[in-house]
């Protein structure tokens, strides 16, 4: 009878023990999975070193002429209400902000950057407009009035340094972000693949007022674009030369691709943008 209930008493511990040391298993791995799902690692050389909780909020922007520009804001958690640098990622024509990659945004915050990126009226989320959505690319009461107004939020935000807000654009995009380096008074600007045409009917400012001895100059703006792709070479070459003064740089590679295109055929287009903005902005 003894041996019995010792018997039972020995199984009864063991399977215990068993279950004791399953439970603790289970929540250790638990635990990492979650703290892996809610950081992202640095993933850019030069960046930072610490993990960056990244949070992103889904905001409406109210323009001048009353329509809604939808955005999402990108930020470590931490740093909420820290001033940091802002970057507006705006996208090309017929896109949205979710053309951006979200390795592209990770490394800008991990970088010490937020992030805004925001449709454009009448594409993704923002409000639809009336007519022709072609007519954004000449209308200077249109898509210009979207940058101003998410320029003025981004200068009321708590956590933005509002003396280093810095822009990249493709296309019709990158053709907004040199219209706010001329009128908006932010520091720095990436335009990729971005039309003279386009330009020329944002800004004002044309062939016929060359004569004039005057012109708005900006600084701290990097050109890219393919050489193959249309007329995009020649129209950031007469930017290049008449509004821009240094630090200026343009690149062009040996592409016809356009705009998000030329990014994803070109990786390292990516690491130029990084190193441009880290240098000026």
């Amino acid at each position: 009878m003894n041996k019995f209930i010792l018997h039972s008493v020995l199984i009864f511990a063991f399977a215990f023990l068993s279950c004791s040391k399953n439970k603790v298993d289970t929540t250790v791995t638990d635990s990492t999975k979650n703290k892996t799902e809610n950081t992202q690692p640095d993933m850019t050389s030069g960046g930072n070193v610490n993990d960056v909780r990244i949070t992103a909020d889904e905001i409406t922007i109210k323009t001048d002429d009353g329509l809604a520009i939808s955005a999402n804001y990108f930020y470590d958690k931490e740093k909420k209400e820290t001033p940091q640098p802002v970057v507006i990622l705006i996208h090309q024509f017929r896109q949205s902000k979710e053309q951006w990659r979200k390795e592209f945004i990770d490394s800008l915050l991990t970088n010490g950057f937020k992030v805004l990126a925001y449709d454009i009226r009448g594409h993704g989320e923002s409000s639809k407009i009336e007519g022709e959505l072609s007519g954004l690319l000449s209308d200077p009461e249109q898509a210009p009035k979207d940058i101003k107004a998410v320029a003025r939020w981004s200068r009321s935000e708590k956590g933005i340094d509002t003396s280093r807000i810095g822009l990249i654009g493709t296309s019709i995009g990158g053709n907004l972000a040199l219209y706010a380096q001329l009128n908006l008074g932010t520091k720095a600007a990436v335009s990729i693949s971005n039309g003279k045409k386009t330009f020329e009917a944002f800004t004002g400012y044309d062939e016929r007022m060359m004569r004039r001895p005057y012109f708005p100059r900006m600084k701290n703006v990097l050109l890219i674009c393919g050489s193959k792709d249309g007329d995009h070479e020649l129209g950031q070459k007469w930017i290049y030369d008449n509004f821009l003064e240094d630090p200026k740089e343009m690149k062009v590679f040996d592409s016809g691709a356009h705009g998000k295109g030329l990014i994803d055929e070109f990786p390292e287009v990516s690491t130029l943008i990084l190193n441009w903005l880290k240098k000026y902005l």
